[in-house]
Parts: C-alpha cells; structure tokens; sequence
C-alpha cells in the first residue's frame, strides 16, 4: 500500500487543517519495545528528533495500555489531562498546548508507533480524534520507514 504522504512534513500540513496542531510529534518503538524515538517534530528545540521516551519510566500506564497495547486513540482535552498522563506537561504549556491527541500507528496488527497531535486546551474533541486516527492510517508506510530506519 503507499502512502499519501510524501514526508512527514506533508502529514504535517494536513495535520494543521484536518485537526489543527500547535505541536506534531511522532515516534516509533524502540529499544525492542522499551522506549518510544521521536522521528519527526516541529518543534526541535522542546522535542528533538532523536529524543526518547522510556516506557517503564517515563509513560503513564494508563497512556500505554490505552495508546500501545489496545491500540486505541487518547484525547486528554484539557490541561488538567495533560497535567495528569504527561511528565512533561510544563514543556507541553509551554508550548501554548493544553490538549493532545495520541493515535497509536498500528501495521500488520502491531503498534509500531505514534502520532502526537497538541493545541490549546479545548482545541479537540471527538471529531478531532476521527481526523487524527485518519490521518495515522493513511501514514503508516511512512512510519514503517521511519521505523525501519531508527533501528
């Protein structure tokens, strides 16, 4: 199946219209599964590509089993979720975002991946989590390649 996409800078532009995004990150599982690598960003200096993620320590269990094992999207509408699943919430605040959408990138049944949507809190809802999961399907080769390069 190819993909849409070009780059994940064009999944980026769509981001911007379809869900509307202040921060777009995404991330493969690492590590044989131990931690989550950033393989695309737009904004480097908070969240560099490169950077990492350990899934024992650093991610909600909540957030794993919701996102990773079950394959399911998060919505965390406001701050006070953000505060709540995310160590990094002041990082997130300071970036002006209070809400996220995290959609798991899911090939051949396995979660290979996320793509991280944020934006000011109350910026999404239900339809904002559609267009996010949509937009993850129709970018798994290019996360497939991303993965396939990062290890």
């Amino acid at each position: 199946m190819s993909s849409p996409f070009e780059s994940f800078d064009d999944v980026y532009a769509e981001a911007r219209k379809a869900v509307g995004v202040t921060l777009f990150t995404v991330s493969v599982i690492a590590d044989d599964g131990a931690s989550m690598a950033r393989v695309y960003t737009t904004h480097p200096d908070a969240y560099p590509v490169g950077g990492k993620k350990t899934l024992a320590g650093d991610t909600n269990r909540v957030w794993l089993e919701q996102v990773l094992s079950g394959q399911q999207p998060f919505l965390g509408a406001d701050r006070e979720a953000v505060r709540s699943f995310f160590f990094d919430s002041a990082t997130i605040e300071e970036l002006g975002c209070g809400a996220i959408v995290n959609v798991p990138v899911v090939s051949s049944g396995q979660t290979i991946g996320s793509m991280n949507f944020l934006a000011p809190e109350g910026s999404y809802d239900q339809n904002s989590v559609d267009a996010a999961v949509d937009l993850a399907r129709r970018s798994v080769q290019l996360v497939e390649e991303a993965l396939a390069n990062a290890n």
